[in-house]
């Protein structure tokens, strides 16, 4: 193989890679995956605080049913196993 085809063979084989991995540039899609991410956090959020202030309320409750453990398995039996 002469030089100048040897050459040619490694720019070829570099574009060849070069549009293989083309579709793996669309800095698009990273834009709609960073949206679809805030818009999934922005709908959860309203359910998190609404469960947290909810644990927050109900601690007093679980602490008489549990016999003063706020850290039982919440199997009602107040066995705490």
């Amino acid at each position: 193989m002469s030089k100048k085809l040897a050459r040619r063979y490694k720019v070829t084989r570099r574009v060849a890679i070069l549009l293989a991995a083309a579709p793996l540039f669309q800095l698009g899609q990273c834009n709609t995956v960073n949206n679809q991410i805030a818009a999934n956090f922005a709908n959860a959020l309203p359910s998190v605080v609404f469960q947290v202030l909810l644990s927050f309320a109900l601690l007093p409750i679980q602490a008489l049913l549990n016999g003063g453990q706020t850290n039982g398995t919440g199997s009602g039996n107040g066995t705490g196993i």
